[in-house]
């Protein structure tokens, strides 16, 4: 199988996924054969990783629910944790494979929302996959790799909004369901002079950000922030504070997905938990 940080992982597994339905003797059994199910690179759990003599148990669970991070000596825990499920948490006892930066890119922003969840105890699933700049395609690789359950909908679409009349707070972080389209009209008047409020350009999403178009994740808050061992966010940057608005037309996913401050990186958390995390402004500006 692909190393833990190659990005080519959707390849690791030949066979076709099964569906998968999680039975509380099955998660017994899988726990009892824990062996069985180490993975080394990710991919989704088939029959073939399994052997036949386990066939009845592939249809019952998954590795972790998060493709593409588990390594050579981390036990299986069960999708239902990512979901919530007491059987376990998606977090915490296994490394995420660290950021090839030469082929990744910067991943301060990344890094910041994921130790936030962690220090949070927030349940996630994580995928790694090759660069998704659009939405459609982050969805193409995300069913790929295991998430069945995503819908184009349920993918939280980040847009930096400019206005630079306003010195002050010239930055606004619009978030909406990937199937939607932003109303510049209602948009522009959450500013009280927002008339030439515009998408933010390449080299301004990276200064804010730090992240490249295509890999804004929803959260405003977190851009400038730092994380122990990385370099201090760029002072200009600092110097902003990014108000994360959400049409309130996401609030009908009780999952969302998105790149995780990288075109390289999806994560999926409950809405729930995004709320609690970000704590955004939810206001309309998603055309009907």
């Amino acid at each position: 199988p692909s190393h833990p940080n190659n990005l080519s992982l959707l390849s690791v597994a030949r066979a076709k996924p099964t569906k998968y339905f999680f039975q509380k003797p099955a998660i017994a059994k899988a726990r009892a054969h824990d062996q069985a199910f180490r993975v080394r690179g990710g991919g989704t759990l088939t029959r073939a990783r399994l052997g036949s003599e386990d066939s009845s148990t592939a249809d019952s669970v998954v590795a972790a629910g998060i493709p593409g991070v588990l390594g050579p000596s981390d036990p299986l825990i069960p999708d239902s944790a990512a979901m919530g499920s007491k059987e376990g948490v998606a977090f915490g006892n296994r490394e995420i494979p660290k950021v090839n930066i030469e082929k990744e890119g910067d991943p301060t922003t990344y890094n910041a929302i994921i130790s936030a969840m962690k220090e949070q105890k927030v349940p996630f699933r994580h995928l790694i996959h090759e660069p998704t700049p659009t939405s459609e395609d982050s969805l193409a690789v995300r069913k790929k790799g295991g998430w069945e359950d995503c819908t184009l909908a349920s993918g939280a679409k980040a847009m930096l909004i400019v206005n630079s009349k306003d010195k002050e707070n010239p930055y606004k972080l619009a978030v909406m369901p990937a199937d939607k389209k932003l109303n510049w009209k209602l948009f522009k008047k959450f500013w009280p002079k927002g008339k030439g409020a515009r998408m933010a350009t390449v080299d301004e999403v990276k200064a804010i950000t730090r992240c490249l178009p295509g890999g804004v994740p929803p959260f405003g808050s977190f851009f400038g922030r730092s994380v122990s061992g990385l370099p201090e966010a760029d002072s200009e940057t600092k110097k902003f504070v990014v108000e994360t608005i959400v049409d309130p037309s996401l609030r009908g996913e009780k999952r969302i997905n998105f790149n995780c401050g990288l075109r390289t990186r999806s994560v999926s958390i409950l809405f729930a938990d995004y709320i609690k995390l970000e704590n955004p402004t939810v206001k309309t500006f998603c055309d009907a």
